[in-house]
């Protein structure tokens, strides 16, 4: 098959979340003899010198972006292209040079699908639906239903107004209405948009995140042998739900857990942590800095639990069965464990409720053997999520066709 991929971000073999997990889905369909077009926005010098894909594709077509625009700017393209605000500025923001590449494109080839890859890119589907030849399977692969975070976010009492969350769900609704197919991450996910629109249920399939087991394996200087407490959050600061999570866990379990664990370190790494987190550290807590799979490969290793105290968002959280595949075991809320199915207890501790997730991450961190059991089993599971299975699946999707 001959594939247009359309990502809000630059795939890249160093680049943790998202972009790692559509690089994999490149790569594999690549493997299975597919060929791979890309178009993408290129916002830092590291994307525009990285060749990581090139062995994949046919063509990588790299447009310079910026990732924010002047508030004049978006408020002229809020006039004029009658869409979200959260569409037009941002990762993965609306690019005239992006449509205008996307439309030289389809004059000059053919493709069997095009996929827009996070739900921000299905505003180029939407938008040129008529350009799009009939034969041609349009797919939106929606990493997180924004109406939902919005809506959320603004349970949580983020200054969100209904009319925002209306505006938004208008458009980003019309927009899946657009596409041939609906890909999430997980079934919830799915669910969540069938909830918001029941007419979607036949477009949407689910094909999950995946991990390299090659690459994130466990250290062979094991955490129980080195005898620390080192405690884990690990994420891309530029999504709010992650910022939201580190505040979640220093607020309601951080004291608790020093009271029964007074050498317990907490580290919250990732890229971009803002001002808010940087202001939080202290002898025992660090907030740094972080985002390449050598340095977050390291990060996992040198850690003895992982936290995923989420709150807001949806989505699949990928950094779960890396963190497993090092063998690490964890502890989360339950929205954090979308698409994983765990069972508490086993592989993971599951808890809502914060003083259930205080007593978990000690009972961990004071029991050697407990920790060493529950980490060996979550290898196991995250073993069953190889990118390779779920590019499988992903190609079953799309030679469904239309």
């Amino acid at each position: 098959m001959n594939i247009l991929f359309l990502p809000k971000l630059l795939p890249r073999a160093d680049i943790i979340g998202g972009p790692i997990l559509i690089y994999h889905r490149i790569k594999n369909l690549s493997s299975m003899g597919h060929k791979i077009t890309l178009i993408a926005p290129a916002y830092t010098d590291e994307d525009r010198t990285d060749k990581s894909l090139e062995p994949f594709c046919e063509q990588i077509i790299k447009i310079d972006s910026i990732r924010e625009r002047p508030e004049p700017e978006v408020d002229a393209l809020y006039k004029r292209l009658n869409r979200p605000r959260n569409f037009l500025t941002g990762d993965g923001g609306y690019s005239e040079r992006i449509e205008d590449t996307l439309k030289s494109v389809l004059k000059e080839n053919h493709f069997d699908a095009i996929i827009a890859e996070y739900a921000m890119m299905g505003q180029y589907i939407e938008s040129n639906r008529s350009l799009i030849p009939a034969d041609t399977l349009t797919v939106i692969s929606v990493h997180e239903c924004y109406t939902k975070a919005f809506e959320l976010r603004a349970e949580k009492g983020e200054a969100i107004s209904a009319d925002t969350i209306k505006e938004l769900s208008n458009y980003e609704f019309k927009m899946y209405d657009a596409a041939d197919r609906i890909l999430t991450l997980t079934r919830e996910d799915g669910n969540i948009l069938i909830s918001h629109a029941p007419g979607l249920k036949d477009k949407i399939r689910v094909v999950p995140h995946g991990v390299d087991t090659a690459f994130y394996t466990p250290s062979e200087n094991k955490s129980w042998a080195r005898n620390t407490k080192n405690i884990l959050y690990l994420g891309n600061f530029t999504h709010y739900p992650n910022v939201d999570a580190v505040k979640n866990f220093i607020s309601h379990c951080w004291h608790r857990i020093l009271r029964e664990v007074p050498d317990a370190k907490f580290y919250a790494i990732g890229c971009n942590p803002p001002q808010e987190l940087l202001d939080l550290r202290s002898d025992n807590i660090t907030v740094q800095e972080g985002g390449t799979n050598e340095n977050v490969r390291q990060i996992y290793r040198d850690s003895d639990v992982l936290v995923a105290p989420i709150e807001l968002g949806t989505g699949f959280r990928g950094k779960l069965l890396e963190g497993m595949a090092c063998g690490l075991p964890v502890v989360a809320t339950r929205l954090a464990t979308f698409g994983i199915h765990p069972v508490n207890g086993r592989g993971m501790f599951i808890a809502d409720d914060y003083n259930a997730f205080s007593r978990y991450v000690i009972m961990l961190l004071k029991d050697v053997e407990l920790r060493k059991r529950i980490g060996m089993i979550a290898l196991t599971r995250a073993m069953k999520f190889d990118h390779k299975h779920a590019a499988e699946k992903l190609e079953r999707v799309l030679k469904e066709g239309k």
